[in-house]
């Protein structure tokens, strides 16, 4: 069987934490944002994607009110459950709330948001989630933020159905360490690559204000001297895209597509929404993927780490963190 990607040759989607309406700022409505998406769907893009603790259930209620403008073929949603919810008594309640507020009678792609702590029966849990597969509840199932070697155990206890996807944090200046990604390259398991343009970053239009929201706050990148350490690149991305005449957020995504990562950026606002979308046309010139390359491997922070949080913290007190997410 052919994975989602494969089959519906999907290469770019958009990622909607921000209609969760907590953390990133307030320069932008509800109104706004599900307009964005709405013309976003109208212009092509058909992979949409969110998760249950984005503003705990907003983002997927915002989403399912957009949805329902358009007929179920026209678009695959893509949502998570957060790993500490992930047990076998729990999945089909989740499934359920994630499915009411999306308007959906079924998810196309059902992702564990993180590694779920030691006390989770991963065995149960997979094989539980793998029923609702087959049921029809659950189109595909996807992972988030998972190491190579977890992913190694998860493949024990699925029968009939397989994980297509990890979705991590992958951009021009941030990637997992080599290892991680030839696993999933090995074993078909398709990149989703959340933060692709670096929350903004990689477009350069914080080199001269600061970023909105905690959420950018407490990101390293955007620190005085992450500005001075990535200067070369943000200006080879505005010069380019200049030249190209495209924004530097289209360059950088077609850039990742080039890859062979499936980037879902977010968007507040339409002006954003048309620099996703011009990414659909645009094909992006192999020399200037391997310029790119050579300004950004010796600054690539590449990281080894893929859960969040520790493996023996209770879910309760996980739980009470991502409330404010």
């Amino acid at each position: 069987m052919k994975s989602l990607f494969e089959e519906n040759q999907i290469n770019i989607g958009v990622g909607t934490w921000q209609l969760g309406m907590k953390g990133w700022g307030k320069d932008y409505s509800s109104t706004e944002a599900k307009e964005s998406l709405e013309f976003l769907i109208s212009k092509g893009i058909r992979f949409i994607d969110t998760a249950e603790i984005y503003g705990n259930g907003e983002s997927e209620r915002n989403v399912g009110e957009v949805l329902k403008n358009f007929k179920r073929e026209q678009y695959f949603i893509a949502t998570k459950i957060a790993g500490s919810n992930f047990k076998a008594n729990k999945i089909r309640q989740r499934l359920k709330g994630s499915l009411e507020r999306l308007n959906s009678e079924y998810i196309d792609l059902y992702q564990v948001h993180w590694e779920p702590s030691a006390y989770t029966n991963l065995k149960d849990s997979f094989k539980e989630l793998e029923n609702i597969c087959r049921e029809g509840l659950i189109r595909h199932i996807g992972v988030s933020n998972f190491s190579s070697e977890k992913l190694r155990e998860i493949s024990n206890y699925l029968k009939d159905c397989k994980v297509e996807s990890n979705q991590i944090k992958y951009n021009i200046i941030e990637r997992p360490i080599q290892k991680e990604i030839n696993y999933l390259n090995e074993n078909n398991i398709k990149i989703i690559a959340w933060s692709p343009l670096g929350q903004g970053f990689l477009t350069g239009k914080y080199m001269e204000k600061k970023p909105a929201g905690f959420i950018r706050r407490v990101n390293s990148l955007f620190r005085k001297e992450s500005l001075e350490k990535y200067t070369p690149l943000l200006n080879y991305i505005k010069n380019k895209s200049q030249e190209l005449n495209i924004s530097p957020a289209t360059l950088v995504l077609s850039y990742e597509i080039k890859k062979g990562v499936v980037p879902i950026p977010g968007f507040k606002n339409r002006k954003q929404a048309e620099d996703i979308i011009k990414v659909l046309t645009f094909n992006l010139d192999d020399q200037i993927v391997r310029e790119i390359d050579k300004i950004a491997e010796p600054i690539i922070k590449r990281y080894s780490k893929m859960g969040f949080y520790p493996p023996y913290l209770p879910n309760f007190v996980v739980n009470i963190i991502i409330r404010w997410f």
